[in-house]
């Protein structure tokens, strides 16, 4: 077995600096921020965007994830909003409220009949049949807070960048 180590000859701050020009102090706290602003702005979209009665559980079940390293010659601190293994906790439906689908909610019970042509026909004087779902709830469609969130996300992070270079 051959290992191979390859170790960089430049300095990522003085990189930064130089292509964003902004002290990387300045932006972290716009960024820190941003992060409560984003969790807002996901949290009203949401709410907004709901059809009919809800509970708001989804709404309230994103909450900001920070990560931050200190020290070495790269500092960097990141935030996420909506972390999957507690959504699938807490709003296991935020999937389908995002992406869209078909809704379910129910059992399978035998129906006497046969399908013909794509449809099914009922028959009651059938003996056999077929077992079909019960509960189903029909389309949901696709709310997308999570590609409005990130464009969203995108221009606020333009708009830090273009203050803070004055």
């Amino acid at each position: 077995m051959i290992t191979i180590s390859i170790t960089p000859k430049f300095n990522v701050a003085e990189i930064y600096l130089d292509s964003v020009k902004i002290p990387f102090v300045e932006l972290e706290a716009e960024l820190t921020d941003l992060a409560d602003n984003m969790l807002s702005y996901l949290q009203t979209y949401i709410n907004s965007h709901s059809k009919g009665e809800h509970t708001g559980n989804l709404a309230k079940s994103m909450k900001i994830e920070y990560s931050s390293q200190k020290g070495g010659e790269s500092p960097s601190m990141g935030w996420g909003i909506g972390h999957m293994l507690y959504l699938d906790v807490f709003a296991p439906y935020w999937h389908i409220i995002n992406y869209g689908g078909s809704g379910f909610k129910g059992d399978y019970h035998f129906v006497p009949g046969f399908f013909e042509g794509g449809k099914f026909k009922y028959n009651p004087m059938m003996a056999e049949g077929k077992s079909l779902p019960s509960g189903v709830k029909g389309i949901i469609k696709p709310m997308n807070y999570i590609e409005e969130s990130r464009a969203e996300l995108d221009r606020q992070i333009q708009r830090i960048i273009t203050s803070l270079k004055g």
